[in-house]
């Protein structure tokens, strides 16, 4: 293209110089060696096809309606201790001799530590999985002086059956797709593509597109779930919940959309559609009336992960005049682990603002006390399965009262979610708990409800 275009302008100067037919040869010349070199579609390293001639095998085998069975090898994330990369390159060579022996397939290097290979049925690729998982079940650099062994575990991607898509894009979209899900979950080393596999991805997609659809129409609500002071006898606080209104008014549980929304980065956005819906609800409504004197709002792993979040939400408070003492984001401890410097500065950020900070889910997963030490919180949440184990081990009985009694020493409020006995609340209240969430009061509900509820129980 650049030839015939400078071609073309020399010639609109000078007619006298008649370049855009030989530029046009030339061009073709070009393009004939582009198409039929062979090393455009060779990995030099290894001697496989690379990527582009898998993309162009892939569809030459949809096209001509040829049965189809295939496998991906990854060792991207694969490798475990300290392993140099000269050592890891010995490691690849020894893996691309393995691949090279696999007979009864057509072999692909489609990035610097990922192989494909193109079966004509699912009994050879089998047959191949076992061959190289076989190898990998023995350890690695057993012969490199001065190095300790060890132990690699790839990541593969199986597809038994091509039928499972209706062309060759949709077949490499899958495969795009379930790569990158299997790495970012390093405890499946094995993805199946296959018929229960590819539906699961549709609805996934399916419920991607429903919440962009209902952020796009403000179908996205504010439920409230009321919290209640042991101390004052009345409901002080609520949680702010997300939920998402189907065209046919029926609500879709969060435990359905909130996952895909992390996985895809759309929590970012849905989590400031809540809080600016927060925000406008406290303005419009002034809660603080009906005795409530602040509003929990959760902020997921990947909110506390953008440098940008402080000023959002600082900015989103200045617009709608907000007090920010009315204002609790609850983090998690798995928040507090990644991209911790980043989530401090924010913190501080809103601290500093007048904004309060809860410790949400204590006991769910990866407890540290060190976090509680650690993390400027005012308040520590324990998750609705440590309150109650509380009830049914005895174990747990002395945890969570050493635990209250840490926490509370150490100046901080102690919420106990999941109550739903009268006799839960009783024992909860002489234990010390300072408040208590759970459907023994409420169970999540919109807004007018939750302002009945309150005229109801706390005036």
């Amino acid at each position: 293209m650049v030839i015939w275009l400078v071609s073309a302008v020399i010639q609109l100067l000078n007619n006298q110089v008649l370049l855009v037919g030989f530029a046009g040869a030339l061009g073709i010349f070009i393009l004939f060696f582009e198409l039929e070199n062979p090393e455009a579609n060779i990995d030099r390293k290894t001697g496989f096809f690379n990527a582009r001639a898998f993309t162009d095998y892939v569809k030459y085998k949809y096209n001509s309606g040829e049965e189809v069975a295939g496998m991906l090898v990854s060792l991207d994330n694969a490798h475990s201790g300290d392993i140099r990369i000269e050592h890891m390159a010995d490691i690849m060579s020894e893996v691309t001799e393995l691949i090279r022996r696999i007979p009864e397939t057509k072999k692909f290097k489609t990035d610097d530590r990922e192989f494909s290979l193109v079966f004509d049925n699912t009994e050879q690729m089998e047959r191949a999985y076992n061959m190289i998982n076989s190898r990998f079940q023995r350890e690695w650099l057993e012969e490199v002086e001065n190095i300790t062994p060890v132990s690699l575990q790839p990541y593969y991607v199986m597809v038994p059956s091509g039928r499972v898509a209706d062309n060759a894009d949709e077949m490499l979209g899958f495969l795009r797709y379930f790569r990158a899900h299997i790495i970012d979950n390093p405890e499946s080393h094995v993805n199946v593509i296959d018929e229960n596999s590819v539906a699961k991805k549709k609805e996934r997609d399916a419920m991607l597109a429903t919440i962009v659809t209902a952020m796009e129409e403000d179908r996205v609500e504010v439920f409230f779930q009321p919290i209640y002071s042991t101390h004052t006898k009345k409901f002080v606080s609520a949680e702010a919940l997300v939920r998402i209104r189907r065209e046919d008014g029926s609500i879709i549980p969060p435990g359905l959309f909130i996952p895909i929304a992390e996985e895809t980065g759309l929590i970012v956005r849905l989590g400031e559609r809540v809080f600016e819906k927060v925000c406008k609800f406290i303005t419009e409504h002034a809660p603080e009336q009906y005795g409530v004197e602040y509003i929990e709002i959760n902020l997921s792993v990947v909110q506390c992960e953008a440098k940008s979040l402080a000023k959002c939400y600082s900015d989103i408070m200045d617009r709608y005049k907000i007090n920010p003492a009315f204002i609790n984001l609850e983090i998690t401890e798995s928040a507090s682990i990644v991209m911790r410097k980043t989530l401090l500065d924010n913190m501080k950020a809103l601290i500093n603002y007048g904004v309060s900070f809860s410790l949400d889910d204590f006991g769910n997963g990866q407890s540290n006390l060190n976090y509680i030490v650690d993390m400027p919180v005012h308040i520590v949440k324990f998750d609705r399965d440590m309150t109650q184990a509380y009830f049914e081990s005895e174990k747990a009985r002395y945890v969570l009262q050493a635990a209250t009694d840490m926490i509370q020493g150490m100046g901080l409020k102690v919420v106990a979610e999941g109550v739903e006995t009268a006799e839960q609340l009783r024992e909860l209240e002489r234990l010390g708990i300072d408040y208590i969430q759970g459907y023994y009061f409420s169970k999540p509900i919109e807004t007018d409800h939750y302002l009945d509820f309150l005229k109801v129980k706390n005036l």
